[in-house]
């Protein structure tokens, strides 16, 4: 009895053994799937992100906002600064002129006729010009304008107006601060003359083209209305073109102008 059951014990333990020890065996292959779920784990899905997103945490794969590079400014829609000048340009500048001036009368019968031609010597007077412009940057201002000029002495007499458009240019504002106000401007458009001798002589008259440009220098007067005055000396050099007649003229005098927009030196 006592060796069937030693045979018996014998026959059993190795298979315990082999069933004790297969989970040890087996541990092993069970590695791959453990390495495969953490790899799919670490992985962010779209959906994930989008409700992490949505939760407020960040995705590790989404940058914030804040984080983005801003976006380069447009130069179109930068905002012009004005520093001297703005706003509407209301001005008047009169002054002094001497003129000459010379033609036939507005008559083809006697165009080109030397028996009805007439010439001035130097004359004096006076010339207006009233403009209103824009002054669209601390540049330029334009816009229209009229001139009135009469010159006369004891024996001639010349009158005459002229209406066009006028340009501001201040080309110094950068390059020259202290001369940012020094502008140099032209003036064109159309124009009539007459010049009469004073007793029983023909006229000359035409009406054309008129052309004018000078220099202006303006200085800051005061706050006025929501913008500012400016006064300054100005020359400037006129002429009225036609067939039968014109005249040439140069005028120094004084230009009062009204800029109705804010600029920067109202801060100062």
């Amino acid at each position: 009895m006592t060796a069937v059951l030693a045979f018996a014990l014998s026959l059993g333990l190795p298979r315990v053994a082999a069933a004790q020890d297969a989970p040890t065996a087996a541990a092993p292959t069970s590695a791959p799937a453990a390495e495969i779920s953490a790899s799919a784990s670490s992985s962010t899905s779209p959906s994930a992100a989008a409700e992490a997103a949505v939760s407020g945490a960040p995705s590790p794969d989404v940058t914030p906002t804040s984080k983005l590079p801003a976006a380069a400014e447009d130069p179109t829609m930068r905002k012009i600064e004005h520093h001297y000048r703005n706003g509407v340009v209301l001005g008047v500048a009169p002054g002094v002129g001497f003129a000459g001036s010379s033609g036939y009368p507005n008559d083809a019968k006697f165009i080109g006729n030397p028996d009805f031609f007439s010439s001035s010597p130097l004359l004096v007077g006076s010339s207006t010009t009233i403009f209103l412009q824009g002054a669209f940057t601390d540049y330029v201002s334009f816009g229209p304008m009229v001139n009135i000029a009469t010159f006369e002495n004891d024996k001639w007499r010349s009158t005459g107006w002229a209406i066009g458009f006028r340009a501001d240019a201040f080309p110094l504002v950068d390059l020259f601060p202290t001369l940012a106000n020094m502008s140099a401007y032209l003036q064109a458009g159309f124009g009539t003359t007459e010049l009469r001798a004073k007793g029983p002589y023909p006229t000359a008259d035409g009406s054309q083209s008129f052309l004018g440009g000078g220099l202006h220098h303006e200085f800051r007067a005061f706050r006025l209305l929501g913008g500012h005055a400016a006064f300054g000396p100005y020359v400037e050099y006129d002429a009225i073109f036609s067939k039968p007649a014109e005249r040439h003229w140069l005028t120094v005098g004084l230009r009062l102008a009204w800029y109705g927009g804010a600029v920067t030196a109202d801060k100062r």
